[in-house]
């Protein structure tokens, strides 16, 4: 993972941890990273969520057109 991805997941999951039953979608993370000034685009913004799920971070949900995810909880 490059640094600049890192910094961007890290910003993402935290704030995920902030609200941890709300549910993540790529608008959401597009929005976040226009308020911190990194990396607006959507394929982004999909590439980092797709990466923290494979990494087990964070649980997808839903079919593809309306795909959000979830951070994971040690229970599930």
């Amino acid at each position: 993972m490059t640094s600049n991805q890192t910094r961007r997941t890290g910003a993402l999951l935290s704030e995920a941890q902030r609200n941890p039953r709300g549910l993540i979608t790529t608008g959401a993370v597009m929005r976040l990273y226009a308020r911190l000034g990194i990396a607006p685009k959507r394929a982004t913004a999909r590439g980092d969520l797709k990466t923290l799920a494979r990494q087990g971070l964070i649980t997808e949900h839903g079919p593809s057109h309306q795909r959000h995810y979830a951070l994971r909880t040690t229970h599930q």
